[in-house]
């Protein structure tokens, strides 16, 4: 039986990183992003995540400048799973065409020891910014080094949707349906986390015209800072 999970105190997190990945696929053409995060509680298990990135005139987005999202999320906990759901838009702010879209999204995450997995998935109905429909399958695992400040997380996805013929599904999904593979470790000392990442896709960058745009989809290796506060 699921029973209302209580809201956290709210949190706020802030981000460097060497390039900006999203499913495996780079959001701020090779440059370094600034990524910001808050989760605030509402009431009970209602809370409000907010969260903003640069994107530094994005090819991807239009030439946008700037990504923001911002969600409703409800959360309650079933025997020993955290269950989520919400609904979140994107906006961009910067660029040029339709660019907005929105997402209903619901994941799961389970805790044993200092191992945590956890699931999710998301569903953009057809829009035209995104020239279709997109759904997004993903599961993680992570795993702290007992005695040590290391911890090590893996994840893979599946990108799948439909396509209006208007070209714009190439924005989330370039090339058609794809897989993204990510690797994680990270040392964290309480509010600091320092970090390295590993992404790949299984995109055919052969089969993408644009050379700039296939750069995106190409494996890469990040670094990564973060606070939270």
């Amino acid at each position: 039986m699921a029973t209302a999970f209580p809201a956290a105190a709210a949190t706020f997190d802030i981000e460097a990183s060497s390039d900006l990945r999203r499913r495996g696929i780079g959001w701020s053409d090779g440059r370094a992003a600034l990524e910001a995060y808050a989760s605030v509680p509402i009431a009970g298990p209602l809370s409000a995540e907010i969260g903003a990135a640069t994107l530094r005139g994005s090819r991807r987005h239009g030439g946008a400048d700037a990504a923001a999202d911002a969600a409703l999320r409800l959360t309650t906990r079933s025997g020993p799973w955290q269950l989520w759901t919400d609904v979140v838009g994107h906006g961009f702010a910067g660029g040029s065409g339709p660019l907005d879209y929105a997402e209903l999204r619901a994941g799961a995450s389970f805790g044993l020891g200092p191992a945590q997995l956890g699931m999710q998935a998301a569903w953009a109905p057809a829009q035209g910014a995104i020239g279709g429909s997109n759904v997004y399958l993903g599961a993680r695992a992570a795993v702290g080094i007992p005695g040590t400040p290391w911890t090590v997380a893996a994840g893979a996805g599946r990108s799948m949707g439909t396509s209006d013929g208007t070209g714009r599904s190439n924005r989330l999904r370039p090339g058609g349906d794809y897989t993204d593979v990510r690797l994680d470790v990270d040392h964290v000392r309480g509010p600091l986390t320092l970090g390295v990442s590993a992404t790949a896709t299984s995109i055919d960058r052969d089969r993408i015209a644009d050379p700039a745009a296939a750069e995106d989809v190409r494996p890469r290796l990040l670094v990564r800072a973060a606070l939270r506060f």
